[in-house]
């Protein structure tokens, strides 16, 4: 077997893990390997989360195990392991194979001057590693612009499968119950579809740095990948590098062939911190002339100029970090309330996850991946698009018209690999206060119309909802104390387009500590049981409705 072909098989079974992963990240959680397995070994968007949002958290040093393993091999990690790496292997294979390759790659530096930006822009608390980084970019491409039309399709080729089930030509109808057994009791298509904001817009971006390759393979790898930045820094001298023998004939046949243009003109170097290990170099070799070894040295001595950059063009990425990080924190959605300092003025659907951060340390620890939006069961956790301004854009919010805070649900902040949202027992969800919901009597049934409605309270999982009865006719009315905001009045209200009872982030607490918020919910639970005693029921006296 040739040497590459090991590698092929590594990309093949770590891209399938990848995928596996990804299906997995449902609500109830079942898999025994964590869903964020690769976006907590990215040691990029660990250190930026760190640097932004000044602490370190659960998972964080994972990533030095690539960084550890980069020191020893060199970048095996964006040869072997990488899926957006593999993806562009397989396309370049299946769509630009024919193309004249472009082996001299005169932006390679670019990468490391937008590595440069996003660590300026992360030490003064602006999270923009999203916007480049390839896993940030992979998974919530897959999550939001993939798993909604594959599901969309499949249910289509379902109800196919159905209608051909009832044909009255026997092949037809075998085919058709063949398909809905695959994708209906194999359980391949379930549940309601799946609505994402913005899917085209992350779908676009993929096949963007895909095409990319028809100007030279590994196009995005080469020249914009800030992942590959950093593990180029740390793989300029590697223990285990290639090296080249005497039985070298200079044909080059290696420096065109090099995937990422990591073999200068003498084909007896190597760029180190270019090469990602494919042994495609060892292959292509005529005369068998390249191996992989130790040999230190050798490389040392090159190594001076395998990273050759601009001081002035470090300082322009350095720049445009230091600017979007201000531009972010003088958008008017950055602006605090004056009556309340903790509430932001952007919006005030600006719904957080349960278990999120304080907002600051939210936007900053937030890598954008998708995970939380995959693994809620409502689908109501979606990209924010203009909610939390443009410091916290792309975020999660819950949007509750699409769907509630499921009240036994916890995935959220088991799938969170930075902890933007912070791991929670189903049990605090009592406690943990994302917003509150009040009524629009001008559109609500009972008080708008005096119709007999109660569906908000029939609904609410938080016995948050109290009747006020007026005129013989229940109305609605909310007890602050105990409603969280998980929106489930919200999606549940037969008023139609927008809700008579809606979710608002002016109940948001999570300033407050869980101890904090507890007793919140322990001061009301205590009024609810001094009036029932004293009494005999109804709503809280007092209370700011």
């Amino acid at each position: 077997m040739k040497t590459k072909n090991f590698r092929i098989i590594s990309q093949i079974l770590f891209a399938a893990l990848f995928l596996y992963l990804m299906f997995k990240m449902t609500s109830p959680l079942k898999s025994a390997i964590p869903t964020a397995f690769f976006t907590k070994l990215d040691p990029l968007l660990s250190l930026t989360a760190v640097i932004a949002g000044r602490s370190f958290y659960e998972g964080s040093l994972t990533a030095l195990i690539v960084i550890g393993l980069t020191i020893i091999l060199g970048r095996v990690f964006c040869g072997w392991i990488c899926p957006m790496g593999s993806l562009l292997d397989l396309s370049d294979r299946l769509f630009f194979k024919t193309k004249k390759k472009n082996n001299h790659s005169p932006h390679k530096q670019l990468k490391y001057y937008i590595l440069a930006g996003l660590l300026i822009s992360a030490i003064f608390t602006t999270q923009a590693v999203y916007l480049l980084d390839p896993f940030s970019i992979l998974t919530r491409s897959t999550i939001v612009g993939f798993f909604a039309p594959i599901q969309l399709v499949l249910k289509w080729i379902l109800d196919l499968g159905y209608t051909l089930a009832g044909s009255s030509f026997a092949p037809v109808k075998s085919l058709g119950v063949w398909i809905g057994d695959v994708l209906g009791q194999q359980g391949f298509v379930t549940g309601s579809q799946i609505y994402m904001r913005h899917s085209m817009i992350f779908l676009a971006i993929i096949i963007t740095i895909i095409a990319l390759g028809s100007i030279s393979r590994r196009y995005w790898c080469r020249n914009l990948c800030p992942l590959g930045a950093l593990l180029g820094l740390f793989s300029k001298i590697p223990l285990i590098c290639r090296i080249v023998d005497e039985k070298c004939v200079d044909c080059s046949k290696c420096v065109r062939e090099c995937k990422t243009d990591a073999i200068p003109e003498n084909p007896k170097y190597t760029r180190t911190s270019e090469c990602i290990v494919c042994f495609d170099c060892i292959n292509d070799c005529p005369k068998s002339a390249s191996k992989f070894g130790f040999n230190f040295s050798k490389q040392k001595k090159y190594a001076d100029a395998d990273v050759n950059l601009s001081r002035r063009r470090v300082l322009q990425g350095a720049g445009i970090g230091l600017a979007f990080a201000a531009m972010s924190k003088i958008d008017p959605s950055h602006k605090r309330a004056a009556q309340a300092a903790n509430t932001k003025i952007s919006s005030g659907n600006l719904i957080r996850p349960p278990g999120s951060v304080e907002e600051s340390k939210f936007v900053s620890r937030c890598i954008r991946c998708g995970n939380c939006m995959k693994a809620c069961p409502t689908n109501g956790l979606q990209p924010s698009i203009g909610e939390a301004g443009v410091e916290g854009f792309w975020t999660p919010v819950l949007v509750p018209r699409i769907g509630y805070c499921q009240q036994h649900c916890n995935s959220c902040g088991e799938v969170c690999p930075t902890g933007a949202i912070e791991h929670f027992e189903i049990e605090e969800k009592q406690h943990l206060y994302l917003g509150t919901s009040n009524v629009d009597k001008n559109r609500c049934l009972a008080w708008g119309l005096n119709e007999i409605c109660m569906v908000c309270a029939e609904y609410c999982s938080y016995v948050a909802i109290k009747s006020d009865i007026k005129d013989g006719v229940a109305r609605p009315v909310v007890d602050t104390l105990k409603c969280i905001g998980c929106g489930q009045c919200e999606a549940a209200c037969p008023v139609q387009p927008a809700a008579a009872i809606r979710v608002y982030s002016i109940g948001d607490k999570r300033y407050l500590s869980r101890n904090e918020q507890a007793e919140i919910r322990s001061l009301a639970d205590s009024k609810e049981n001094r009036i029932n005693n004293d009494e005999g029921g109804g709503i809280y006296p007092g209370l700011p409705y």
